[in-house]
């Protein structure tokens, strides 16, 4: 994958691109971890006896919100920054698909 500077299709280095996905996919993974790691602490909390339970039916559905909050607010940014990457590689193969195929020109080794 030969890239020219000059074209003006091509809008960063096929180097920088892959260097962009990669941080994309490496964040989204810690974000997702530390967002399931509030989960747990706050599952932990529940059980361990240092939160009062709702006394009336309609602060329950409060309770469960408020304890499925940060799981998804986690998976939803996890799912943002996977899409970046996707797009990314998506729009890299785009790009490569269209361009024509280079000509290899086979070189005769001398003795």
């Amino acid at each position: 994958m030969n890239t020219n500077k000059d074209n003006p299709l091509l809008f960063a280095s096929e180097n920088t691109i892959f260097r962009i996905v990669s941080i994309a996919k490496i964040v989204s993974w810690i974000i997702l971890v530390f967002y399931l790691i509030s989960f747990v602490d706050n599952v932990r909390g529940m059980f361990g006896q240092q939160m009062s339970w709702p006394t009336e039916l309609s602060q329950w559905p409060i309770m469960i919100a408020n304890l499925f909050f940060a799981p998804v607010i986690g998976l939803f940014y996890f799912l943002v920054l996977q899409g970046v990457a996707q797009g990314l590689n998506l729009a890299l193969d785009i790009y490569y698909s269209s361009q024509p195929d280079e000509v290899e020109v086979e070189v005769e080794e001398l003795p």
